[in-house]
């Protein structure tokens, strides 16, 4: 019977390995130069870009004198705080987030970002770092006696916003009036073009507190949802510290604090 040489039929396929590991090498190396996660980069950089809303306290607000202020915004500080760089705030919408971060203008996202299944396709989710619904507020002088009542009313909303979708998911009934803003949602309702607007539970509380025209519709608030912190999908790395930095805020009561100086309540136990 013929022998095989064990030993020498090994080196034409290792060498064979070897060639194409020497052909591969440089391209793998390169995919990994140009894969660094936006964590190094901003370390790198001194500066972490933040989109925020400029629209919707008490959660984040841009003030006349071009501040910005909420609790998004503290959020956003303690983040640049824990690593050790500046902050830089970009206004944002609803449907300009996800093109923010594509476009490589922001590093994450801290807008009320409700983590939707549907948009979890396209965006990177991190934990929740709070959680809230939607309310309904209308005027007083053109009452909405319930959810029921909504009904062939028209109602204001942010369009691709969480409430968008609550209206034509739940309320199919309704006349939905779509604008680019929150500010200009709510705009409307001021002037009477719509009945109702459908906004976060705090936002339409604070604005019925402040005006005494406006009132909120009698019930449990809508769809409460996890909001969380929005990036790139597949930077697993920066999504692995912002996690952590969330877990750390809720472990030292900072959320808790931060949460209660700007709703006036505690923060949601799903979070926690």
């Amino acid at each position: 019977m013929r022998k095989f040489n064990l030993k020498l039929a090994l080196i034409p396929a290792l060498a064979v390995a070897l060639l194409l590991t020497g052909c591969t090498s440089p391209t793998g190396a390169s995919a990994g130069a140009s894969s660094q996660s936006q964590l190094d980069k901003v370390i790198k950089s001194g500066t972490l870009r933040v989109a925020v809303l400029p629209d919707y306290p008490p959660w984040s607000v841009q003030t006349p004198s071009g501040e910005f202020e909420g609790y998004d915004i503290d959020i956003a500080t303690k983040l640049a705080e824990a690593l050790g760089v500046e902050l830089e705030l970009v206004a944002t919408d609803g449907t300009g987030r996800l093109p923010l971060l594509k476009a490589d203008r922001v590093d994450v996202n801290i807008s009320e970002w409700t983590a939707t299944d549907e948009r979890a396709k396209e965006a990177g989710f991190t934990i929740p770092y709070v959680a809230h619904g939607a309310r309904v507020l209308f005027r007083v002088e053109n009452p909405v006696n319930g959810y029921e009542d909504l009904a062939g009313k028209s109602v204001s909303v942010a369009r691709g916003s969480t409430n968008d979708s609550i209206m034509t998911k739940y309320f199919p009934d309704t006349n939905v009036e779509r604008f680019e803003t929150i500010a200009d949602a709510a705009a409307a309702l001021l002037a009477g073009k719509v009945d109702a607007l459908v906004e976060g539970a705090s936002t339409v509380s604070n604005m019925a507190a402040e005006n005494d025209k406006l009132a909120v519709v009698d019930g449990d608030e809508l769809n409460p949802s996890l909001v969380s912190m929005g990036v790139l999908p597949a930077d697993q790395v920066w999504l692995n510290y912002l996690n952590n930095f969330i877990r750390n805020l809720n472990a030292s009561g900072a959320n808790a604090e931060i949460y209660q100086k700007w709703s006036d309540g505690e923060l949601p136990a799903i979070v926690g």
